[in-house]
């Protein structure tokens, strides 16, 4: 059964899917695209935090600060071919899972997880 798992992670490897995939997250190891995301985790998790207390203090300003470094991300190329990578190897990576589970277990849950 080992054999089978290994050649099953040899030839995910060797699929372009893949490959796309590594290749654009390479693509996002830049000064540039590596602040824009360490900001963009810092303001969610602020405004989660503050989100929290929105009874108590505003969150718009972060929200809006929050939306317009998304929108930033959205308008950056190299995030969105990451990220459709990303989503494609998840797809592939899905329907590799269902062959090898199904029918194994009623208990096994092999629906692909969302962001």
């Amino acid at each position: 059964m080992y054999k089978e798992i290994d050649e099953l992670v040899e030839v995910i490897c060797k699929d372009k899917t893949f490959i796309d995939y590594k290749e654009s997250e390479k693509s996002l190891d830049n000064q540039d695209i590596q602040s824009l995301l360490s900001k963009h985790q810092t303001l969610q998790e602020d405004y989660l935090k503050v989100k929290k207390y929105s009874q108590y203090v505003s969150v718009d300003e972060t929200r809006k600060v929050l939306l317009e470094v998304k929108e930033e991300m959205k308008d950056n190329v190299l995030i969105q071919n990451y990220y459709n990578n990303y989503y494609q190897l998840n797809e592939l990576l899905e329907d590799v899972t269902k062959i090898v589970f199904n029918n194994i277990s009623q208990d096994i849950n092999i629906e692909m997880f969302k962001l």
